[in-house]
């Protein structure tokens, strides 16, 4: 019963925390809609003092009750000046940080456990001092990003994100921040571009020639045919006697010369089967190891310039979870988006 009467209020302290919080995104939503591009205006800054600001109106307000309580002239004013430069850096502040114009790239992608990058490019026609970035959600495993002083024209701020995992993750929104001058205040604005980051799996090596040695077609019969490994590299395969009307071009010379007869070369070009990566036929027990193989091999085939297709499903037929044979990066990328959200 005790534990019940004491957990009452922390679950209601829980839920006002909840209202508030969903209160607050609400706000900003209609605020600080998603775009790619903000413009800070006093519609969307936010501007509150600091610790330290704190700490100095504390002092001010401390020092006034005492020249009043003992009738100090000279301290009185003394606690005039301090606060109306308490007032004068607020606005410094807040002109320190509006009309600067930030635009970034929405989605980046990459494998798990590298680094993506998020460029944010700051526009203003003024300099600006101390201007900070960094992802609000303090759950990432982000850096916050600094500019000391922003030049006239472009600048860039880059927020970095090294994902541990794959899958479609939404960062949510970047807060912008100053606390020039002298640290009385923090001027910020909570932005929203919509970033997420596809992240695909972490490669893991795979023995590529027993893979295509082994790979066997899985398409229709009528859709089956023969391709090179690597186009237009013919090995020599046998030597055979010239038979009159080959090519002179084929014609063993050094042979002839030794006095051994006049053969012709003949070269024999590697076929294998199309080939397609099914994740039945991966090793390993768990999901994610497959897709890491396949995450590897996808890479792999496409530098080779090596048709394939991507099998997730045991029906290939099944096109809205298989990818159809093909070559080049837009294949490639097709496929690792499969891998990452499969």
């Amino acid at each position: 019963m005790i534990r019940f009467l004491v957990s009452i209020p922390c679950l209601l302290l829980k839920s006002v925390k909840k209202l508030i919080n969903t209160s607050f995104e609400r706000w900003l939503s209609r605020r600080n809609p998603q775009q790619y591009e903000h413009q800070l205006t006093s519609r969307n800054i936010m501007i509150y003092p600091s610790r330290f600001g704190f700490t100095y109106l504390l002092f001010v307000v401390v020092l006034f009750l005492l020249a009043t309580n003992y009738q100090n002239n000279i301290i009185l004013l003394l606690s005039y000046l301090l606060a109306s430069l308490f007032i004068t850096v607020m606005l410094h502040s807040f002109y320190n940080i509006t009309k600067l114009s930030f635009s970034s790239i929405a989605q980046q992608s990459g494998y798990a456990n590298d680094t993506l990058y998020f460029p944010i490019y700051v526009k203003t026609t003024k300099i600006h001092y101390d201007i900070n970035a960094f992802f609000s959600n303090r759950s990432l495993p982000t850096v916050a990003s600094k500019i000391e002083q922003c030049q006239l024209g472009a600048n860039i701020l880059t927020l970095t994100y090294k994902p541990t995992s794959r899958g479609q993750h939404q960062l949510g929104r970047v807060t912008v921040f100053s606390e020039y001058s002298l640290g009385f205040f923090v001027s910020k604005s909570i932005l929203d571009f919509g970033h997420c980051a596809l992240v695909y799996p972490q490669p893991k090596t795979l023995n590529l020639t027993k893979l295509l040695g082994g790979s066997q077609t899985k398409d229709n019969a009528s859709n089956t045919h023969q391709t090179s490994n690597f186009e237009g590299n013919d090995d020599f395969f046998e030597l055979k006697r010239f038979v009159i009307g080959e090519s002179n071009s084929s014609i063993a010379w050094k042979q002839e010369a030794k006095g051994r007869g006049r053969f012709s070369k003949h070269y024999h070009q590697y076929q294998s089967q199309l080939v397609w990566l099914s994740i039945i036929d991966m090793p390993g027990e768990s999901v994610e190891m497959k897709l890491s193989y396949l995450s590897f091999l996808v890479s792999e085939l496409t530098a080779l310039n090596q048709e394939f297709g991507l099998a997730l499903s045991s029906n290939v037929n099944d096109k809205s979870i298989n990818i159809a044979p093909n070559t080049g990066v837009k294949h490639q990328q097709a496929c690792l988006t499969a891998l990452a959200l499969y």
